[in-house]
């Protein structure tokens, strides 16, 4: 039994490194998308609107590839078009999620808002959050999910300094992020190398660790 274990182990792992390995041989080579000719941040005449600089784009890209590398998921790159979309939402303050109205196309989406320092990775940070909800023996779609979806290849992002909020707190930064292709998507694999990384964590746990419980291993399968 216990041989079998180890080979199955073995066999999710190398699984996991073949799938990487093509997707990081598919991956597009430029950081901007190549639908429009507008390689810099989208100009709009709101002056709630924090224009992006270079850093704050290279923020939002670090911020979600360092989760995405640690579940094995390809780098995202930076699309102009989902920022354009992410401008118009955030520049409107809305707090809510946009249902899809902004494009034909599907998109997945992340927003979160809070007031005093928030700086981007403070957002990025509490999309990942989320992962706490999430459980190896009962799977959920949430922002954690959405960040490392593994077909996701492009990202969009903007904020906004928006004063009704939260009523009475003061005024607070909203982010947008959006995504392409959407990820959470029911039925898809999204993120298989999350779920071959805790099955593995679970089998290993299993065969060496004499004080194994299922809660533990659910907290280092979320270790991000």
């Amino acid at each position: 039994m216990i041989s079998f274990r180890i080979l199955f182990i073995s066999f999710l792992t190398l699984l996991a490194t073949l799938l990487h390995t093509a997707d990081a041989l598919a991956a597009p080579a430029s950081n901007v998308d190549q639908g429009l000719s507008d390689r810099g941040p989208h100009s709009l005449t709101d002056p709630t609107a924090i224009r992006r600089s270079a850093a704050q784009i290279s923020a939002f890209l670090q911020a979600h590839n360092t989760v995405r590398a640690k579940h094995h998921a390809r780098p995202l790159t930076w699309s102009v078009s989902l920022a354009q979309m992410a401008d118009q939402w955030a520049d409107a303050c809305n707090f809510k999620h946009t249902n899809g109205i902004l494009s034909d196309t599907p998109y997945g989406e992340n927003i979160v808002a809070a007031t005093g320092d928030f700086p981007v990775s403070a957002a990025v940070d509490t999309f990942i959050q989320d992962a706490g909800q999430y459980s190896i023996f009962k799977p959920v779609y949430n922002h954690f999910t959405q960040v490392i979806w593994r077909s996701t290849t492009q990202l969009g992002c903007a904020a906004s300094n928006c004063p009704n909020v939260f009523p009475g707190q003061g005024p607070a930064t909203l982010y947008v992020c959006f995504y392409n292709p959407a990820g959470n998507v029911v039925g898809e694999l999204g993120y298989v190398f999350f779920l071959a990384k805790c099955m593995a964590l679970l089998l290993t746990s299993i065969i060496t660790d004499k004080t194994f419980t299922f809660n533990a291993v659910n907290r280092r399968c979320l270790d991000h």
